[in-house]
């Protein structure tokens, strides 16, 4: 019977985690509409960051996952779905890639206070932690399979994608982005784009292992 007690506080801990996540996360783009920031020039480049689109992903995921937290604790469900569980992990993936981008290139680049400093602390280190730590400590149901965790490559090849037509093909001359992350301030946005992409398959392969830790290989047919 005491076996059912850390399960429970997992659930918990993981509820409070998604729910001030969530909250938190909305509270901060909400925010942007309305309060001056230094990045964002104009309202509609609110969207145009990964930054903003991943955190918005992660806080959706975190919600669902919240929601299945209630119902296992109502006694309406005995787990969390698999399904939650995946695209929650998709979620965590990008603000991986938001934190690790951030700590290894623009903050040395822009500083570490400014990156790090006032509502970016949340956006990009608070809810990556906290989406990681209530992933890998207190949603683990099933193991994570390769086809799952690429799931992962959708947002972020949309976004990719995105970047580098309106960037690059279009222009921000004609109407397209600029360069938010200063990708190509070097001459040439192809190779930081191939090393963030490297980097992004290194957090999934790792994110994936980290969280089939402990959990049993499915039986062979």
């Amino acid at each position: 019977m005491d076996t059912q007690i850390p399960n429970k506080k997992k659930i918990i801990v993981s509820l409070v985690i998604n729910l001030l996540m969530f909250v938190i996360t909305t509270g901060i783009i909400i925010s942007y509409f309305f309060i001056p920031n230094v990045i964002i020039k104009s309202k509609e480049e609110i969207f145009w960051f990964f930054t903003t689109d991943s955190n918005i992903l992660a806080s959706i995921a975190g919600l669902v996952i919240a929601i299945c937290d209630i119902r296992i604790l109502r006694g309406k469900a005995n787990r969390l779905p698999q399904s939650a569980v995946v695209f929650k992990f998709v979620g965590t993936a990008c603000l991986m890639l938001t934190m690790l981008v951030c700590l290894l290139y623009l903050a040395p680049r822009f500083g570490f206070g400014f990156i790090f400093g006032d509502t970016f602390f949340h956006v990009h280190l608070g809810a990556p932690l906290m989406a990681f730590i209530s992933l890998i400590f207190c949603e683990k149901t099933d193991r994570i399979s390769v086809p799952a965790a690429c799931l992962s490559f959708i947002p972020f090849a949309a976004y990719g994608a995105t970047y580098y037509i309106t960037v690059t093909l279009i222009g921000e001359e004609n109407g397209g982005w600029r360069d938010l992350y200063h990708l190509g301030d070097g001459g040439n946005i192809l190779l930081p784009i191939a090393l963030i992409i490297v980097l992004y398959i290194l957090i999934i392969l790792g994110q994936r292992l980290i969280y089939n830790i402990g959990l049993p290989k499915p039986k062979a047919d």
